[in-house]
């Protein structure tokens, strides 16, 4: 029987090219030295935020409060992962109520409908990245990831429990508002946590820890809603950047986004990332920032 788990590497060539797993950043190095000193027993990256190490190819967030709140859940074949981190910070799973998702690319809902089904948490999402089935929604990309009502990785049907759009706030950690920041997806959407001005920005703008960056095209791209949600996006008051790649940004993020687009306002495209390789690889540079 064909094995799933071969095509891993194939998905990951071109996930990898944004997120800068060639080589690895040095703060992320410096984040796995401490996970295997302390066997992941928390990774609390801000007060009651952590990220999941376990999550692969993307960037997964723990809200932890009265409740739990996933941020993002990872490609497929994560959700064990994301319930055993849960236990080891003496939590149960089933205290899980939100999963908000910030975009329906695969790498980053692959998990969800396993998560979703394990805790009893409500899926949450903007109805621009959902396709409407008789009574419901469920998340969607493309028309066809997404699609099916049969357990298969990619392509298995995730059901959102509650539709959201530009303004809301959700009842979780003093309320977070919903920013819809379309252009990666139509549906793509930050998180802000507004008591820390912590962003959740799924792939809107990630952070090599140090450098604030843009995501490049991918199927579903529209490059004007990008541009705008990213000028608006710098308008917003937020200090910590938790990316959908990449790094935490922990300090600043509102204006190192302000300093990006005023540097390099025309948008990142494959082109200018593939040439910047051999340069990038020459300095010891991450692949995830941009150069300015």
């Amino acid at each position: 029987m064909l094995s799933l788990r071969r095509f891993r590497p194939l998905y990951g060539v071109c996930r990898r090219a944004q997120i800068g797993y060639f080589p690895r950043s040095r703060k992320l190095a410096t984040l796995n030295a401490v996970e295997s000193t302390y066997g992941v027993s928390r990774l609390e990256i801000l007060p009651g935020i952590h990220t999941l190490p376990s999550v692969k190819w993307s960037r997964a967030y723990l809200i932890e409060g009265d409740t739990l709140a996933l941020v993002d859940a990872g490609p497929p074949w994560g959700a064990r992962n994301i319930l055993k981190y849960i236990r080891k910070i003496g939590r149960e799973p089933e205290e899980l109520s939100h999963l908000l998702v910030t975009h329906a690319h695969p790498d980053h809902i692959g998990s969800a409908s396993s998560v979703a089904k394990k805790t009893g948490a409500r899926v949450i999402a903007h109805r621009a990245d959902t396709k409407r089935r008789g009574n419901g929604a469920s998340l969607n990309y493309m028309g066809v990831l997404g699609s099916l009502p049969v357990p298969l990785p990619f392509f298995e049907r995730t059901p959102v429990a509650t539709l959201v759009d530009e303004g809301d706030v959700l009842p979780i950690a003093g309320g977070i508002r919903v920013i819809h920041t379309p252009g990666h997806t139509p549906g793509s959407v930050c998180f802000l946590e507004e008591g820390t001005g912590s962003l959740f920005s799924g792939d809107t703008i990630f952070s090599d820890g140090e450098r604030v960056s843009r995501s490049v095209p991918f199927p579903g791209y529209d490059a004007e809603a990008y541009r705008t949600s990213l000028a608006r996006l710098a308008t917003l008051d937020f200090d910590a950047i938790c990316g959908g790649h990449g790094a935490l940004l922990k300090s600043g993020g509102a204006g190192k986004l302000q300093e990006l687009l005023e540097a390099r306002p025309e948008l990142p495209t494959w082109r200018q990332f593939f040439r910047s390789i051999p340069r990038r690889i020459k300095k010891s540079q991450s692949m995830t920032g941009e150069e300015i």
